[in-house]
């Protein structure tokens, strides 16, 4: 099972010459021309949210027009800078048990594999929100195939991202961290977690199924110190699984 991942691509409509929409069409462009050269194809394309910058209908019609050239299946997650309703009508997304456009949360099945969506929006900050609402859908979505092996997709990590007292993260409140811990304790069959957001790559465990936070596509967008003579300008992560566990992850170099 090979997944490719694209994260935070804040696509913009262009309005001048001068803006950086050009860099984050083309980081896009490329991946998704790169991945449709790939020997073997994946089996699906995961988007992990902030698919646009602004949440904007024209936006998100632009990014759908460059990701249907996908020769593979692709599913999508929400990020804090998308917006639901705009989200869901761009990309038809109607069939999806989405609690009237405001919840983006789904399942799907796909080569033996479950892939389920997280909602980690919120409507009142870029910061993830995981409510009791979110979090009992989560449950009745993992209740429905106990005995698949489940990968989770969301936006927000769902994790602390330093050792410090009290912990860095990017929730609302740290106590939702620990309610979703608590969802996923009773699901055993959760192998791995891929999330965006922070615009950085890292990577932790919850219990023994592996966080992988993947940075954006494009260098430009990226956050935090880095050997810019080293990192590729566009690049994207390959996610592999075999015998229903993660294997290993490739970082995607694309010209």
């Amino acid at each position: 099972m090979l997944i490719a991942q694209l994260t935070d691509t804040h696509i913009t409509v262009p309005q001048n010459e001068n803006e950086d929409c050009y860099v984050k069409l083309e980081a896009l462009q490329k991946c998704v021309l790169q991945i449709n050269k790939l020997d073997p194809l994946p089996e699906v394309v995961i988007h992990t949210g902030d698919l646009s910058h602004n949440g904007r209908t024209d936006e998100y019609k632009l990014t759908k027009s460059i990701m249907d050239e996908l020769k593979v299946p692709y599913l999508i997650t929400a990020g804090n800078r998308d917006s639901i309703k705009n989200l869901v009508k761009a990309f038809d997304l109607s069939s999806v048990d989405c609690h009237d456009q405001q919840l983006l949360q789904y399942g799907s099945d796909i080569a033996g594999y479950r892939l389920v969506s997280v909602d980690t929006s919120s409507q009142n900050s870029n910061l993830g929100l995981l409510n009791f609402s979110k979090l009992a859908h989560l449950d009745g979505l993992l209740r429905q195939k106990q005995s698949c092996p489940t990968i989770i997709f969301m936006h927000h990590p769902p994790i602390s991202l330093s050792n410090s007292e009290p912990p860095e993260h990017e929730y609302e409140n740290f106590r939702m961290i620990k309610n979703f811990a608590e969802i996923v304790d009773r699901h055993p069959q959760i192998i791995a977690f891929l999330c965006g957001h922070i615009h950085r790559a890292f990577s932790s465990h919850i219990n023994t199924s592996p966080v992988m936070v993947t940075p954006p596509l494009a260098k430009r967008l990226y956050r935090g110190a880095i050997d810019h003579s080293k990192m590729p300008k566009i690049a994207f992560r390959l996610h592999s699984f075999k015998e229903n566990a993660f294997k290993d992850t490739t970082v995607v170099t694309v010209n």
